[in-house]
């Protein structure tokens, strides 16, 4: 019986995460953000010193809409701010991209965390 070789010319592709953290101190409150770089997507996570994952969502464009589309992965699905957060960093940025925003639901809170990551944008855009 002969073996024969399966050797391969092609080149592994290149495996790369870079994660950046900053914290925000809004209405007394600490603020994390962690955010997970990868090719040509990002995980931002935001939440309390408490570090908890209790849900995420995802936001992509696509052809068929001129708005990205959007789910929510795993959690509660009542959790729309991942999900709206998620719609609107797609859309800014043209990536896929994935949100856990693990605070309590507060309209002026979300606000101001949105504003602080949009500023981290502008500052580090090679951060997303």
């Amino acid at each position: 019986m002969v073996m024969a070789s399966t050797e391969s010319n092609t080149t592994p592709a290149e495996c790369r995460f870079d994660v950046n953290n900053f914290v925000e101190t809004i209405f007394d409150q600490q603020v994390h953000f962690q955010v997970l770089r990868m090719k040509d997507s990002f995980i931002v996570w935001i939440g309390s010193e408490e570090a908890k994952l209790e849900g995420l969502a995802v936001a992509l464009k696509t052809n068929i809409d001129k708005e990205p589309s959007t789910t929510s992965l795993f959690g509660e699905n009542v959790d729309l701010l991942s999900g709206t957060l998620a719609k609107k960093l797609a859309k800014a940025t043209e990536k896929q991209v994935f949100v856990s925003y693990n605070l309590h639901v507060d309209q002026q809170l979300m606000s101001l965390v949105e504003k602080r990551l949009h500023e981290e944008m502008r500052t580090h855009p090679e951060w997303f």
